[in-house]
């Protein structure tokens, strides 16, 4: 046994290590969903600076969206398994420990990627 640790000393402290890493991370991302998510949010272009994406490769059509960033404990507990179908996913509330709705702004993300329109009448 004595010279089992001693020839194998740096593999066994790796091995224990990387599951001791394994599980720690288990338990926190999936266990406890302790990390942070980011969705695209709805934008209305006429009233906000929004971010702009194509649906199509031929770029027939664009949406305009904002960024928002939020718990994943937080947005599980409001809204459940499916985002998508959730009102509350694109709101932040009071009592929400982290949430942050990002808006584009032309200095810092540049101007190609952000749009405010104006109705023309």
């Amino acid at each position: 046994m004595s010279s089992f640790c001693k020839n194998y000393f740096f593999s066994s402290i790796t091995i224990i290590l990387l599951l001791l890493l394994v599980g720690a991370s288990y338990v926190r991302f999936i266990h406890l969903q302790d990390y942070l998510v980011s969705y695209e949010g709805t934008c209305d272009p006429y009233s906000e600076s929004c971010f702009e994406e194509c649906d199509n490769p031929e770029c027939t059509e664009t949406y305009f969206y904002t960024l928002i960033e939020r718990h994943a404990t937080e947005l599980y507990q409001f809204c459940g398994p499916d985002v998508s179908e959730c009102d509350t996913a694109y709101e932040c509330q009071e009592n929400a420990g982290v949430c942050s709705i990002t808006y584009c702004d032309p200095e810092i993300d540049g101007e190609d990627t952000c749009v405010s329109l104006t109705e023309e009448l």
